[in-house]
């Protein structure tokens, strides 16, 4: 069985708890309060419940033998039991096992495999930024207030795309940093997700589309879970990788995806939506110049008039417009 570690967790605002604030305005209350955090940390491993197991006998733990495992004064555990048990934070259940009721909310864990490949992403993460500074410089265009603003456009009709933006989104685009074009005969499809790098802008295009999908269709199969939206914003990494898209582009051919009435019924996934990438963008440009037409008859502009204005000269006048 795999190793697992355990640890506790303690909110910013642990100590401002009604519970503990309280606690702490007794007298020795720090030490009631250190007590208590001996105690969670005791009980990491067993879900909050203390209890000692002698061969095969379950035996309660006494104020003496408290004492002792938490080195705090004998008298020290006496008042502070009967505190924790005031105020909800200890409970004494049927066999005498002694129950923290908060602990879970206060508990963390991760097997050995899992440290181990933390710790060894944070070493190759420390290693790509130290050889490259080309990534920190992505990161920062990442966190962009126009690529941030993207997100809230994208709600309503977007504004026009600026020719600053396209040349922001070259500029990121070469500075991704991509594994070699060819993937190793053992890797499998996470090893060859995780070469790439798949930031914000990825997963904001999922959402919207998963909205758009949501909205058509109350029950469509969307992606739920981390890994599955995962899978779809991949989609949206290689348009920019591999087939060379800005994006603001796909900001444009998303949007009209997302908002015109045929392809908002069929366009329901990512990998759909590159494969009609070009179908997309061509109808959204082709769209906003018959827009530009249509105030427009055989290339006559179309006149502004005040119908009501000219309804009221024409009775005042008896029929004759002046």
């Amino acid at each position: 069985m795999a190793k697992k570690y355990f640890w506790l967790k303690l909110k910013e605002d642990f100590f401002d708890d009604d519970a503990i604030n309280w606690l702490e305005e007794q007298p020795k209350g720090k030490e009631y309060a250190l007590f208590y955090l001996k105690l969670c940390l005791k009980s990491l491993k067993t879900d909050g419940i203390l209890i000692r197991t002698v061969g095969t006998m379950l035996v309660p733990y006494d104020m003496k033998k408290l004492s002792e495992i938490t080195k705090t004064e004998f008298d020290t555990v006496v008042v502070a039991m009967e505190l924790l048990k005031n105020i909800g934070l200890v409970e004494i259940l049927e066999n005498g096992e002694i129950f923290l009721p908060g602990l879970h909310q206060m508990v963390g864990s991760e097997t050995k495999w899992a440290r181990y490949k933390r710790k060894d992403n944070i070493l190759e993460n420390f290693q790509e930024n130290s050889n490259n500074s080309k990534l920190e410089n992505f990161q920062e265009a990442s966190n962009d207030s126009k690529l941030e603003n993207f997100q809230e456009a994208s709600n309503d009709v977007p504004k026009k795309v600026q020719t600053e933006n396209r040349d922001r989104d070259k500029e990121i685009d070469n500075n991704i940093i991509v594994a070699p074009a060819g993937n190793g005969p053992n890797d499998t499809p996470d090893d060859i997700q995780e070469k790439y790098p798949i930031g914000d802008f990825e997963y904001q295009c999922v959402d919207i589309l998963i909205r758009s999908c949501v909205a058509v269709f109350p029950n469509s199969k969307v992606p739920k879970t981390e890994a599955e939206k995962r899978k779809w914003a991949v989609e949206i990494e290689r348009m920019k990788r591999l087939d060379g898209r800005i994006e603001s582009d796909i900001v444009e051919a998303l949007t009209y995806a997302t908002t015109d009435g045929f392809w908002k019924s069929n366009i329901r996934s990512t990998k759909k939506f590159r494969e009609k990438f070009e179908t997309l963008i061509v109808q959204s440009r082709g769209r906003q110049g018959k827009n530009i037409r249509a105030n427009c008859f055989n290339q006559f502009p179309q006149n502004n008039y005040d119908m009501q204005a000219i309804e009221r000269e024409l009775l005042a006048n008896g029929g004759d417009v002046e």
